[in-house]
Order: structure tokens, then C-alpha cells, then sequence
């Protein structure tokens, strides 16, 4: 239990990191260029994501039981969750800026884009969606860490009422999930 406190304490630690790397526009553009975020954090991210897949989903009108046993039936290939991880950034962005339709859109869009590529499993479909929630999760902050299970989190310290965008900051994310979803 303690060890997964900490690596979920890790992940978040490396979501505030992407988030300083990865805001501004320069650095967003920068990003394809170098390995953004690293394969380190997508792994991080990745593994997460993983712990959180459901036992049972929904799929055709049914309920379907998951077998978790072999990962290599969810995980997708590094580059494949960066770039899941990237527009989940952009997700979590208009999250942040109170932009939530753009960030449903936003996601709408990946997990058509992703379906449409024919090469994923259902399960995989289902890990790429977690690697989505997960990412959004360590971008605003909404994940919390801790020994006492008993204390209770309110929401009033996380990411969302924490900051504040400014009117640039949102047209900019506006016009980076807008270009995403034509």
C-alpha cells in the first residue's frame, strides 16, 4: 500500500512537471522535437492508467469482464501514449481554463481518431481512455495522495480553483482544441 502511495505521490509530482514543461506555446512546439513528455513519465502515466482499468465495461450494450492478467492486452506502444498523453494535456488545459465543452470535444475527437485507426483492441480503446482520465487527473490536480484515509478532501485546494487563466492562455487553448477536432 505504502509503495503505491508513493508512486501515485511520483505521478502526480510528474504532472505538476509536465505541466511547467509543457504550457507554454514554445515549449508545446518544441515538444515534437524532443521526446515530450519523456518515455519515463509516459511510462509513469502509463502504469497508472493500467491500475485504473475497471473490472467490467460496457461494450455493444453488454457487460464485459476484463481479465487484467497480461497488461501487454491493454498497453500501447510509448510514442502511441505520448501522443494520447499530449492531447490529454490539452484536455486537461481547457479543463483548467473552464473551457469543458472544448475539453469534451477534445476527447471525443481522440477517441474517434483512435477507433478509426483500426489497429486497437477493445481493450487497448479502454486503456487509451484511462491513459486520458489518468493524465487529466495529474494535470489539474484532481488525484490526491496520503496516509489517512480518513481525512477528507473537499475540493478546494485542487488545481482547478487554484488557477487562474488568463484571457490569452484560454484563446490559445481555444485555438489549440479547436485545430485538433477539425
Amino acid at each position: 500500500m505504502q509503495k503505491t502511495l508513493l508512486s501515485m505521490g511520483y505521478v502526480v509530482v510528474l504532472g505538476l512537471g509536465l505541466v511547467l514543461n509543457l504550457a507554454s506555446p514554445a515549449m508545446a512546439q518544441d515538444a515534437k522535437k524532443k521526446k515530450k513528455p519523456s518515455d519515463r513519465t509516459v511510462r509513469v502515466i502509463m502504469g497508472w492508467a493500467f491500475a485504473a482499468i475497471p473490472e467490467t465495461v460496457k461494450r455493444g450494450g453488454k457487460e464485459v469482464k476484463l481479465d487484467r492478467a497480461n497488461p501487454k492486452d491493454f498497453y500501447i506502444p510509448v510514442d502511441d501514449a505520448r501522443r494520447v498523453i499530449r492531447v490529454s494535456i490539452r484536455s486537461a488545459n481547457a479543463d483548467l481554463c473552464g473551457l469543458n465543452k472544448m475539453n469534451g470535444q477534445n476527447f471525443l475527437k481522440l477517441m474517434s481518431s483512435e477507433k478509426a485507426l483500426k489497429k486497437w483492441t477493445p481493450n487497448q480503446i479502454t486503456f487509451i481512455k484511462q491513459l486520458h482520465i489518468a493524465t487529466g487527473l495529474v494535470m489539474t490536480g484532481s488525484s490526491s495522495v496520503g496516509d489517512d484515509p480518513d481525512k477528507k478532501d473537499d475540493g478546494a485546494d485542487d488545481a482547478r480553483n487554484k488557477y487562474k487563466c488568463s484571457a490569452e492562455e484560454r484563446e490559445r487553448i481555444r485555438a489549440a482544441v479547436e485545430a485538433y477536432i477539425k
